[in-house]
């Protein structure tokens, strides 16, 4: 089965960042093309000029003989030559005012849309706490398998020591009550210390269900605004 938030929003949920990098970048994108068909016009403006210029003066000199239908063409092409690039300049100059106009809309949409749309404001407030969750998930779960191994290791030790005990050997009464007073105290030490490290274990698995448990409940939340149609992606409909 194909599960939606595998295939478009990827490792790190960066779908939504990748469209609101793409918003915040698009006015700088229309100013880019802008400043292209300014300068394109210029330079076809210009060029036309210098076509007409010199299409003028080829007409204040008379040729005659065998040249003169070459001349002729060459009028002919330079007028058709200019005539082209000046149209072009006015498709140029009606374009420029439809990218300005959609400019403006673009600008005043996202201001009304996208930052102060307070669906969209929650989404990118929840993108960030589901990273958040997911880093804290990462961790708590590194930590819980690190005391884990530390508390089986613990535990085989632990067994080894009790299943090593054994009667010692009939001795005079000072040497066998320091032996047993010994094997006490290493005894006692060892299992303060294994109550200890599973005390540690039990939270670290606490913490590592907590962790699981918030962040499946945020990437179900996640998951459900975008089914159900968040407004963000709305915007790009429109």
């Amino acid at each position: 089965m194909v599960r939606w938030s595998d295939t478009f929003w990827g490792e790190g949920n960066r779908g939504f960042e990748v469209l609101s990098t793409n918003v915040k970048n698009g006015a700088i994108a229309i100013e880019e093309f802008q400043r292209f068909l300014t300068e394109s016009s210029q330079y076809e403006s210009t060029y036309c000029k210098n076509l007409s210029r010199l299409q003028s003066q080829l007409l204040k000199v008379q040729h005659v003989g065998t040249f003169t239908p070459i001349w002729q063409s060459i009028r002919d092409l330079l007028e058709k030559v200019a005539l082209s690039h000046s149209t072009t300049v006015t498709y140029y100059q009606e374009l420029l005012r439809e990218i300005h106009n959609y400019h403006d809309s673009y600008q005043k949409k996202v201001k009304t849309s996208i930052q102060k749309d307070s669906d969209i404001l929650r989404t990118a407030d929840l993108v960030s706490q589901l990273n958040n969750a997911l880093n804290t998930l990462n961790k708590a779960k590194e930590q819980y398998h690190s005391i884990g191994l530390d508390y089986e290791r613990a535990k085989r030790t632990g067994n080894n020591l009790t299943n090593g005990t054994s009667t010692p050997t009939p001795q005079d009464n000072s040497t066998t009550s320091s032996l047993a007073q010994t094997a006490f105290n290493t005894l006692t030490s060892s299992t303060r210390q294994f109550e200890r490290l599973e005390k540690k274990f039990r939270q670290s698995h606490d913490d590592y269900k907590t962790s699981v448990e918030k962040y499946n409940l945020l990437r179900n939340e996640f998951e459900k605004r975008f089914y159900d149609g968040n407004s963000f992606l709305l915007f790009f409909s429109r």
